[in-house]
């Protein structure tokens, strides 16, 4: 059986601790560095459904790794005008898709930064699941060109729409 390792003076670990951290500067900044995985997940359409469960009320809020978190914050303030709207109101699945891409490459196009998309809150959806919601969750953040986004103010749609900034 081996031995158990000496008792220490917690005197001493401290001051080894700090002659070793003698050098060391606290370094300040309000960014976040999220590191992305190089290997590719493998996903059940099981985890894509659980992960697509966007609730009615629920708030989005994405903001594209390395960007600083007042960022979103000035998108959430509205900051940002907001330059064109997309209604999604109604649309299936697949023409809601459509719509989006189609208004984000024309957004790209003509130098807008900041855009609305209305989804709905799914209330008049089966089962009243937000399912364009849950979409536009997933879509938007699959878009290069997309910084951040964040549900609207009560205003301007509030959970049934959200506020885009896009890269210039």
């Amino acid at each position: 059986m081996p031995k158990p390792p000496p008792e220490s003076d917690p005197k001493d670990d401290q001051d080894l601790f700090q002659q070793e951290m003698g050098g060391v500067k606290r370094l300040n900044h309000n960014q976040a560095f999220v590191k992305q995985s190089q290997t590719p997940q493998v996903r059940t359409p099981q985890q894509d459904l659980e992960d697509s469960q966007v609730q009615s009320g629920e708030v989005l809020r994405f903001l594209r790794s390395g960007l600083q978190t007042t960022v979103l914050q000035k998108l959430r303030r509205g900051q940002f005008p907001v330059e064109a709207t997309l209604d999604l109101h109604g649309m299936s699945t697949t023409e809601a898709n459509e719509q989006l891409y189609r208004f984000m490459q024309i957004s790209q196009a003509l130098g807008r930064q900041a855009v609305r998309i209305v989804h709905g809150k799914g209330l008049g959806s089966d089962g009243q699941q937000p399912v364009l919601k849950a979409k536009v969750n997933q879509w938007l953040r699959e878009f290069p060109v997309v910084l951040a986004f964040c549900s609207s103010n009560p205003r301007e749609g509030g959970t049934g729409a959200v506020d885009v900034l896009l890269r210039k």
